[in-house]
This record gives C-alpha cells, sequence and structure tokens, in this order.
C-alpha cells in the first residue's frame, strides 16, 4: 500500500493521515496487555 501511495504522488502528511486509523486501533487493542500506563 505504502508503494502505490508513493507512487500517486501522495506527500508525506497525507501517508501519515493514512495510517491514523491502524495506528489507533492497534493502540486500543495493545491497552489491555501493557505493564505500564501508556505515554500518550
Amino acid at each position: 500500500q505504502l508503494e502505490n501511495q508513493i507512487k500517486e504522488g501522495l506527500s508525506e502528511e497525507q501517508i501519515r493521515k493514512t495510517w491514523e486509523p491502524g495506528i489507533k486501533a492497534f493502540k486500543e487493542k495493545r491497552k489491555k496487555y501493557l505493564l505500564y500506563p501508556d505515554f500518550e
């Protein structure tokens, strides 16, 4: 997917924005496994 985004000419900012939903879902899923509080 990243390769396609680069080929399409998306900017770094646009590419990073497409990652946000996945990152948010990952952080939510990992919460119950953390030994210490998250730093964010």
